[in-house]
């Protein structure tokens, strides 16, 4: 078995920091290279680390400029900008291991030096993630932008030429392989939660408020208009819905209908974040299309139900862990989230179900896996 050198190149933080900290535990880890890394990582050496912070900032500035096409258009500059300045820090190895869309030019300037190149694809394959949201921007009468079929052909062409592509879940697997790609370059990786930071703490909740929880970006991708109109037929007494995460520019399409029927946090610091989660009776993720979403594992740590759509990528069992519903379905939201309000026998007892499955998807069983590919790779 050759010995394992790594590179690992990423534009955003994702979950780029647990994959270098799984190269780094085993002993291969040659070079980080990212943006404005995050100095609360401190367990990652900087002596390892190589930022390019021009495109983080020439992105935010772009992503404030008006109309519907800033976001997209921020990405194709951003992520194409960071590609071509991280080949400067490839300088050998056996395998690079790139986030999609920050990597084609990286890939080719390894293969050059005659590296392995890994993909991380963390949501649906591109043309499937183009037609769920395209199609909604329809339904509130908005426009997807163009300028994403320009970044998803980038996407596509690393698919041709990775040798391989990392996905977490049977959801982004599946979508993946109907679009063609091919199974034997695909490599199954099962992200994680903190085990110390999530946990129950049965004494914590402070009132008898049943209260539903959504934790991640407010947009119509994550389809927190269906919870909200869920939320509303059921006019529950004593309950809330509070609404964790940042408002993306199309959720003033639909959040102004709902106003005063929920409650906004815009930001938790990730060391905070338990503690909503302990005042909490549900955690609902109704998202439109997510390869994974982490925060389901973090609310089943602390021994919540969940209630998540078909197109999440979080391998919850339906009727033990919480529901499985499927997207764009306010009337079946709203069904399950009556069956928790009325029974809390039921809550208390998916919530410890939940808690206890999820307990073998660690970020240290992430970093075996992450290591066993790299292994597939370099036998």
């Amino acid at each position: 078995m050759r010995s394992l050198d790594v590179i690992i190149s990423s534009g955003g933080k994702f979950h780029a920091y647990e994959i270098v900290r799984a190269a780094l535990h085993a002993g291969c880890l040659r070079r980080f290279i990212t943006t404005i890394f995050d100095r609360r990582e401190t367990d990652i050496p900087l002596q390892r680390v190589r930022q390019i912070v021009l495109p983080e900032l020439l992105g935010m500035g772009i992503q404030r400029l008006p109309g519907a096409g800033s976001m997209a258009l921020s990405y194709l500059v951003r992520d194409n900008l960071f590609d071509l300045l991280a080949r400067r820090h490839i300088d050998g190895g056996t395998i690079l291991n790139v986030f999609n869309h920050f990597g084609l030019l990286s890939m080719r300037y390894a293969k050059q030096l005659g590296m392995k190149t890994l993909v991380e694809r963390s949501s649906a394959h591109p043309i499937v993630h183009y037609q769920i949201l395209s199609e909604e921007y329809t339904r509130y009468g908005l426009r997807f932008s163009r300028a994403y079929r320009l970044l998803f052909r980038k996407h596509i062409q690393e698919y041709e030429e990775a040798d391989a592509i990392a996905v977490p879940s049977e959801f982004v697997w599946r979508t993946m392989v109907e679009q063609g790609v091919p199974e034997a370059k695909l490599r199954r990786v099962h992200f994680g939660f903190a085990p110390q930071r999530f946990r129950p703490a049965p004494e914590a909740k402070t009132d008898r408020t049943f209260r539903v929880l959504f934790v991640g970006a407010i947009s119509l991708q994550k389809g927190v208009q269906y919870l909200l109109e869920a939320f509303r037929r059921l006019d529950l007494p004593d309950a809330e819905l509070v609404l964790v995460g940042g408002c993306f520019p199309d959720s003033r399409a639909f959040l102004p209908q709902y106003e005063g029927l929920y409650r906004h946090i815009p930001f938790v610091p990730q060391e905070e974040l338990a503690q909503i989660y302990h005042q909490a009776s549900v955690f609902v993720l109704p998202s439109l299309q997510d390869g994974f979403g982490m925060v389901v594992y973090e609310a089943a740590a602390c021994a919540l139900p969940v209630i998540i759509t078909q197109n999440v990528g979080a391998a919850i069992r339906d009727g033990q862990d919480g529901f499985i519903v499927p997207i764009r379905d306010p009337d079946a939201l709203a069904d399950r989230l009556l069956r928790l309000y009325r029974d809390e026998g039921l809550r208390r007892a998916m919530g410890q179900s939940a808690h206890d499955y999820v307990q073998q998807f660690t970020w240290e069983a992430y970093h075996q896996q992450v290591i066993k590919n790299y292994h597939s790779l370099v036998p």
